[in-house]
């Protein structure tokens, strides 16, 4: 615990003694730096986008080999457990990233 209390803050004393200046940005300069920050953005869309469905892509392949593998029959049950395992790794991943996304 401090051994002095918090005094008051008063907004207009802060104000008052503040002697900085506001220097306004040149509109050319804020043009660039607005249309590099849009780029910024884009391109940091993109690159979510790719990275999404590169991985939708090597879930889809992965849970097809687990299907395949399930559904073959010359398999015996402790070679298709792994199969099972992927499944509900994937399923349970999924159900967490969409949970994920919706509490955002």
């Amino acid at each position: 615990m401090p051994e002095k209390p918090i005094e008051n803050i008063s907004i207009p004393d802060v104000a008052s003694q503040w002697t900085g200046n506001l220097v306004s940005e040149d509109p050319i300069d804020k043009q660039h730096r607005l249309q590099q920050e849009a780029y910024d953005a884009c391109h940091q869309r993109w690159r979510t986008n790719f990275v999404i469905l590169i991985a939708v892509i090597g879930l889809g392949c992965v849970l097809v080999l687990c299907f395949q593998t399930l559904n073959d029959s010359t398999l015996s049950p402790s070679e298709q457990k792994w199969a099972t395992v992927f499944l509900s790794s994937i399923v349970t991943g999924s159900i967490g990233f969409l949970t994920g996304k919706l509490n955002k």
